[in-house]
């Protein structure tokens, strides 16, 4: 399988060519009381999601998506932090 990096693209076999794979980096760090899950890409890209639901970069789903994957990768250093987006409120 070739190498990706951050800011690759492949073309994605479904969807008539109109779909392809972009390769982001993916990382949760502590900011304040709060996890920021960072995505990092393309060029020009960078983009935050939080678990904090007054912040306007909160997504409850995404965040919980992302932090499926990272647990799931062994990269999610916070333990049990960031449950709280698995249930709806």
């Amino acid at each position: 399988m070739p190498k990706m990096t951050p800011g690759d693209t492949r073309q994605f076999k479904e969807g008539k060519g109109k779909s392809m794979v972009l390769a982001l980096g993916i990382w949760a760090k502590r900011q304040g009381n709060n996890i920021h899950i960072h995505l990092s890409g393309a060029e020009k890209f960078h983009v935050t999601v939080t678990n904090d639901p007054e912040s306007e970069r909160y997504h409850r789903t995404l965040f919980r998506n992302l932090r499926k994957v990272l647990i799931a990768h062994e990269k999610w250093p916070f333990g049990d932090e960031g449950k709280e987006t698995e249930k709806k409120q």
